[in-house]
């Protein structure tokens, strides 16, 4: 299963707090000036990126799809799907995962450890 993507699921901060509160998401924001397409990567758990602010473009590595988002827009990225994002301008993100994680354990996993990791 690949990278999906749901359109317009909130319009402001307390639409965001509903959308994480329903889905039972742990939240960890991030704030760009613009970002670099990321090299390919994965999480061992699900990962849905709730686009705040800005506009945000996501690849499904696997799938050789890509995506734009846009201020409300989700997207859901399944626990060991390559991935990556880019933005050309201001962008605020929340990246939301199943589980509470510490930063030492948000570092990406590389592809090549996917069927290595538990």
């Amino acid at each position: 299963m690949g990278v999906t993507i749901e359109r317009n699921c909130f319009s402001d901060m307390d639409g965001v707090y509903d959308q994480l509160k329903a889905r039972k998401l742990w939240p960890v924001m991030a704030v760009h000036q613009s970002m670099h397409r990321e090299a390919p990567h994965w999480h061992a758990q699900n990962n849905q990126i709730f686009v705040v602010e800005g506009t945000a473009t996501f690849y499904d590595e696997e799938n050789g799809q890509s995506f734009d988002l846009h201020r409300g827009d989700i997207c859901v990225i399944p626990s060991r799907t390559l991935h990556a994002a880019r933005a050309d301008g201001p962008v605020v993100l929340i990246a939301a995962f199943d589980q509470p994680m510490s930063m030492n354990e948000f570092k990406p996993y590389p592809p090549e450890a996917r069927d290595q990791t538990g």
